[in-house]
């Protein structure tokens, strides 16, 4: 497969994703680009949480979760995956490995 070589190209490339698939694993920065793709249609935390749940379910993150992943992006946030320093530190070493 070519890669797209200018911005026409890359959008007639995208034509061809499905993008009503599942995602069966998705990650946080999966959750977190639709949140922002919503926030940015400008639809408010109830909506997206709402929307996002007939399509993942009702347990795919808390509505305070999706609140705060807006707030967030309202403060300016631009980023959808993890900072760094967040989450569990990691325990495993050379020596251990």
């Amino acid at each position: 497969m070519l890669l797209p070589t200018s911005a026409c190209d890359f959008q007639l490339s995208c034509r061809h994703v499905n993008m009503a698939s599942r995602i069966d694993a998705p990650v946080k920065c999966e959750f977190r680009s639709v949140i922002h793709f919503l926030q940015a249609e400008g639809n408010n935390v109830e909506e997206i949480f709402r929307r996002m749940s007939l399509v993942k379910g009702g347990n795919f993150m808390s509505d305070g979760a999706v609140r705060g992943c807006c707030r967030r992006f309202k403060d300016g946030r631009t980023s959808v995956h993890d900072e760094e320093g967040q989450g569990r530190k990691s325990v495993a070493t050379e020596d251990l490995v």
